[in-house]
């Protein structure tokens, strides 16, 4: 429940910041983002699908879902094969699914819209969005690799692969945050942030 300033205006109960009429989820659009992208999964019944212990691939429209590789508060991401295309994708869908509220499901539009308008060399790009038996959906580049946090863990980078990583995600989240109000400081923690092996 977001909290109420003396002046009426609500803040984001985990940050404080002001939210402004339309904040989703109560909290504010940094907060959401940062939810979204956590590495840690919710404990609340998800309702996206699942593939684990699968004998075979699950058909989700033009897609098998081959595995799931990420989950936050918002949404689950699978690796999956587009079958027309014969290409391998990271596919992104909500985990509330059709229960989603709309303006849950605009925000994931608007995410989706806003990265697919970005062509940059250090920012992947969206394929394809949709819905799927109420399921909403969008697909991205797979990048084979570990997430930054992950790469992290128990070690860090030598000094000179630090600062090259550090130039290039610099260097995309400058161009994202000029090309649309969509990009938060949230989206440049280590979660999101993928790793490609070369």
């Amino acid at each position: 429940m977001p909290e109420v300033m003396s002046s009426g205006t609500r803040t984001c109960p985990k940050c404080g910041a002001a939210l402004s009429a339309g904040a989703l989820e109560s909290l504010c659009a940094a907060c959401l983002f940062d939810v979204a992208l956590a590495d840690d999964e919710p404990a609340a019944a998800q309702q996206a699908p699942t593939v684990a212990g699968a004998s075979h691939p699950r058909l989700f429209g033009d897609y098998e879902l081959l595995e799931e590789i990420a989950r936050g508060g918002m949404g689950v991401v699978y690796k999956a094969r587009q079958v027309s295309l014969k290409r391998v994708v990271a596919l992104k869908m909500l985990l509330a699914g059709a229960f989603a509220s709309r303006d849950f499901v605009e925000r994931f539009y608007r995410e989706a819209e806003a990265v697919a308008r970005l062509d940059h060399p250090n920012i992947v790009p969206v394929f394809d969005v949709g819905q799927h038996e109420g399921q909403h959906y969008f697909t991205m580049r797979l990048v084979d690799g570990p997430n930054l946090a992950r790469r992290l863990r128990g070690q860090p980078l030598p000094a000179r692969k630090a600062a090259e990583l550090l130039a290039k995600v610099a260097r995309a989240v400058h161009y994202a945050h000029r090309q649309t109000s969509f990009w938060t400081p949230a989206a440049s923690r280590s979660s999101p942030i993928s790793v490609s092996p070369s």
